[in-house]
This record gives C-alpha cells, sequence and structure tokens, in this order.
C-alpha cells in the first residue's frame, strides 16, 4: 500500500500546532525601495567539444559573424560550419549597494540547438536592467555540475542538465544601479507576504524596543505589508540622540516578533506530495474512499489456415475485461482531527496520490477542511 505523506509546518520550537512563530524581521521584510535588479544578456559561449548549435540555428551564425566583422575579419557570404560554439541567454541578480567593480554570480542558459555548454567560455557579454541600460558584464568559464557522453552508438551517459552552467563571480558591475537614499525621512519596511496581523505585531516590537517619545510612536502599520518609521523623531530626542540611521536599521532588522500565517495545504499531484501549515483545522467529517476498476487486456491469438488450403495466419485480437471492485471503506474524523491524524486516516484507506486531491477537494467542499487548498 502507496502511502501518502502528510509534512506539517509546526510553528514554533515545541511543535506546538497552535502557537506562532517568532521571526526576525530581515527574514521576512526589506527595506522600501531596495529591491534587487534582474539584469539579462545574449551572448556566446566557445570552446565547446563538438556539442554546440548546429546549422540550422541561424542566428549563432549571424552572431559570430558580427563579431568578427567588428574585429575586422571579413568572411565570405558562404556558410560557417560552427560545432563548438552556442548561443546563450546570460541572467543575474544586482543587489543593493553592490558598487562598481564588485563580482556577482551569474547564469548561462543554452537557447539553441547545443547538446551541452560542458567545458565552454562565456565570451565578455553586457548586461542590461529593466530600463535597457548596462550594468554589469559577464565572462568566465562555465561550471554545468554535469556531463553528457554520447558516441555514435546507442551509448549515452547523462548527468544533471548540462544545457544550463553558472559563473561564480563571472560578472563585474560596470554601472551602480540608483537606489533610494536612506536619508531617514521617508523609511519603512515591506512584508515580503502582506498581512494586516503581521504588520501590527512588527510595529509593536519595533515601537516595544525603542519606546514611545512623548506620545508619538516610532513605527505605525500603513496597510498589509508597509510599515512606516519616522527615525527623525528618535533623532531629535536629546535623550536617545546617540543612535544613527544605519544603527538603528540594524537593530530593526535583527528584532523578532510573532508573523501571523494563513493555513494552507498545499499538494502536488505529479509528486504526490502534501504540505499542510500547522494552524490546519479539519471538522468532524466522515471520509469514504473506494472505486471500480477496470482493466482490459489483450492477448492477441494466432489462427492458422487448414493444411493444403490457400488461407493466410492472422492474428486476431482476444480482448479481455476484468472488473475489480473495491470495498469502499469510511473513516470518521472528529473535530480536533491534525494533519498528523488526516495523513494516518488517509494511508489507512490505501489512498492513492491523485485520489488526495478529489478527498481533500469534498473535505474542503463539505466546509470540514478550514485551510485554503492549493493544487500544483
Amino acid at each position: 500500500m502507496k502511502k501518502i505523506v502528510l509534512i506539517a509546518i509546526l510553528l514554533n520550537p515545541f511543535f506546538s500546532l497552535s502557537a506562532q512563530q517568532t521571526v526576525r524581521i530581515k527574514d521576512v521584510a526589506s527595506i522600501t525601495g531596495l529591491e534587487d535588479v534582474q539584469l539579462f544578456g545574449y551572448g556566446l559561449v566557445v570552446g565547446l567539444a563538438n556539442t554546440g548549435d548546429r546549422t540550422q540555428t541561424l542566428f549563432t551564425e549571424q552572431t559570430v559573424t558580427n563579431m568578427l566583422k567588428n574585429m575586422g575579419i571579413e568572411l565570405p557570404d558562404k556558410r560557417i560550419r560552427l560545432r563548438n560554439v552556442a548561443s546563450v541567454m546570460i541572467t543575474g541578480t544586482l543587489q543593493p549597494f553592490k558598487r562598481k567593480g564588485t563580482r556577482f554570480d551569474v547564469t548561462v542558459s543554452s537557447m539553441g540547438d547545443a547538446t551541452s555548454l560542458e567545458g565552454g567560455t562565456l565570451i565578455l557579454t553586457p548586461l542590461q536592467g529593466p530600463d535597457g541600460a548596462i550594468y554589469a558584464s559577464a565572462q568566465g568559464p562555465l561550471a554545468t555540475g554535469g556531463y553528457d557522453i554520447r558516441d555514435r552508438g546507442l551509448t549515452h551517459i547523462k548527468k544533471n542538465h548540462v544545457l544550463v552552467g553558472r559563473i561564480p563571480d563571472g560578472a563585474i558591475v560596470q554601472h551602480e544601479f540608483s537606489y533610494n537614499l536612506l536619508d531617514g525621512k521617508d523609511l519603512s519596511l515591506s512584508l515580503a507576504a502582506p498581512d494586516f496581523t503581521s504588520a501590527l505585531q512588527m510595529a509593536e516590537a519595533i515601537n516595544h524596543e525603542f519606546g514611545t517619545i512623548g506620545s508619538r510612536k516610532i513605527a505605525r502599520p500603513l496597510d498589509a505589508a508597509t510599515i512606516s518609521m519616522d527615525f527623525q523623531l528618535l533623532s531629535r530626542d536629546t535623550v536617545r540622540n546617540y543612535i544613527d540611521l544605519i544603527a538603528f536599521i540594524s537593530r530593526v532588522e535583527n528584532l523578532s516578533f510573532a508573523v501571523a500565517t494563513q493555513a494552507k495545504v498545499v499538494v502536488n499531484e505529479r509528486t504526490g506530495t502534501i504540505v499542510a501549515g500547522g494552524e490546519v483545522k479539519i471538522s468532524a467529517v466522515a471520509v469514504t474512499h473506494g472505486g471500480v476498476k477496470v482493466e482490459v487486456t489483450n492477448v492477441p491469438e494466432v489462427i492458422q489456415p487448414p493444411p493444403f488450403s490457400l488461407g493466410r495466419t492472422e492474428v486476431v485480437p482476444n480482448p479481455k475485461a476484468v472488473v475489480e471492485e473495491k470495498d469502499a471503506e469510511m473513516v470518521v474524523l472528529d473535530g480536533t482531527t491534525t494533519v498528523s491524524d488526516l495523513s494516518y486516516a488517509l494511508n489507512s484507506l490505501g489512498v492513492a496520490p491523485r485520489d488526495v486531491i478529489a478527498i481533500l477537494q469534498a473535505i474542503k467542499e463539505a466546509g470540514a477542511l478550514h485551510a485554503q487548498l492549493v493544487i500544483l
């Protein structure tokens, strides 16, 4: 009997399903205006062992021709064969405060019909941002972490995905991205997962750390994702004016508060995995599982003609149908059922991964599953 694994996300160190989890502010929120910038570029990988793009990938030949022409090398109009070159797309993320000359990692992905990027080297490629400006350049040897060995016969040995490689510290910042200045005037935090309860508790944690100045509080939630912080109010305080902006942000980031989460059950039909949060509750409900299995098998029968006749040997299909009906079983879940109890109940019914989705949807429709059901 195949078992269904339910992974319960427990929400505190003592494995309690009712308490909330305490996390640092820097793990679930960030300073507003200091977002990452995604970069991309188009380039060539050279030095491949006859595993590059084929002749039908016309843009690779055109790119090589244009590159050589810029270097003063003229080629005839006749097509060139490039089996050691592959066209690729380069992607990377420029983090805030990356200064000119610093490095970061990039990912190189094949965009033609190359069979492997193993052993290749990316030639100098500019990387642009969403605004079209060039912020970095990338170059260097690729690390694919695998191999793809083929011969002219039927032998094919492959490990990992060799059409995507990575260049550690392969990109150099050429132009700094303009972020919002940390002047303390419009300082705010943005929650990665907007939630009104979490925003209120984060503001209370900040106010508890720094106290109130007169009757005014330093932090206040503006909406479900934004918490405004009045640093100038703190800097004007004659008693506590020793703290500067960077020290203030550092203390705020390391504060802990109780984050609120929404009850969810996530089901992946392809892998048969169910992930349920610790806040998931199930009311009293009865679950029955059973079905009819119809299996049609075909055992062909060979019919020989009589001796000395003009007949031919024929293969006649001989289908057979087998109907198997499983006995329906019923499991009653009481009102205190947790995700662990649900796991045991589904295992006792011998439920297949595909049937789990139908059962959870039925429990949801019955109003007994008090959580959001997400199917991947």
